[in-house]
């Protein structure tokens, strides 16, 4: 299934822009749960920003929002945060979405009044990356 989005992309001349789209959110919903709680001020920042988006999947953007915050939380019980910002980043390529993915986390981590020790390392490992 997901091979054959992978060419619908190909076939419209989307596939760059909507994977640098997806790691995005991918890496904000992972910013959500670093601390181990999903607080709903760091929810709402990755909501309003991803409706704005012009999103080009099958996959509706609320329910990949939901299933990405998932994997998200499974890869903090892991302990597997490094790998998984690691691969996201591999699909940002456009030196303005490099920029714009550390303010984006950012906003994320302070929404709550509180930036912890999780999230400082996490940024790290995002920072190391760009």
């Amino acid at each position: 299934m997901k091979f054959e989005q992978l060419l619908s992309h190909f076939d419209t001349g989307i596939c760059i822009d909507q994977l640098q789209k997806e790691s995005l959110l991918d890496l904000a919903l992972l910013f959500i749960g670093v601390d181990g709680k999903i607080d709903e001020s760091e929810k709402r920042v990755v909501h309003d920003w991803a409706n704005q988006l012009q999103w080009n999947s099958t996959i509706a953007l609320e329910d990949y929002l939901e299933d990405s915050l998932s994997k998200s939380i499974l890869a903090v019980q892991q302990n597997d945060i490094e790998s998984f910002i690691q691969h996201r980043m591999r699909h940002i390529v456009d030196a303005p979405m490099r920029k714009f993915v550390k303010e984006l986390v950012i906003k994320v981590i302070e929404a709550d009044g509180n930036v912890d020790q999780a999230e400082q390392r996490a940024l790290a490992i995002l920072e190391a990356e760009l």
